[in-house]
């Protein structure tokens, strides 16, 4: 492998499956002062999703926004997923 090649082509980036790969973190976007984060609440229990809080019981950092969640996470209480919710107004 040449180094225009390693640079060009490989964007100069290690292969996951090299013994010297090293995970970069990557930035979190953060939306302070873009928009309010709306709570969103479970349509079967009425438990509500605070952003402010967040889920820390099953790994969701306060200040996750629910559109950020992940799409295998449910509902703490009964079990659901993300389409059983709805937005609420404060």
């Amino acid at each position: 492998m040449t180094y225009a090649y390693y640079r060009d082509v490989k964007h100069g980036r290690t292969p996951k499956t090299a013994a010297t790969y090293h995970e970069t973190k990557t930035k979190t976007k953060t939306t302070k002062g873009t928009t309010s984060m709306k709570k969103y609440k479970c349509l079967v229990c009425g438990y509500i999703y605070d952003p402010a809080a967040g889920d820390p019981d099953n790994g969701v950092e306060a200040g996750t926004a629910f559109e950020d969640l992940p799409d295998d996470w449910v509902c703490p209480e009964c079990g659901v997923g993300k389409d059983e919710f709805e937005a609420v107004e404060d």
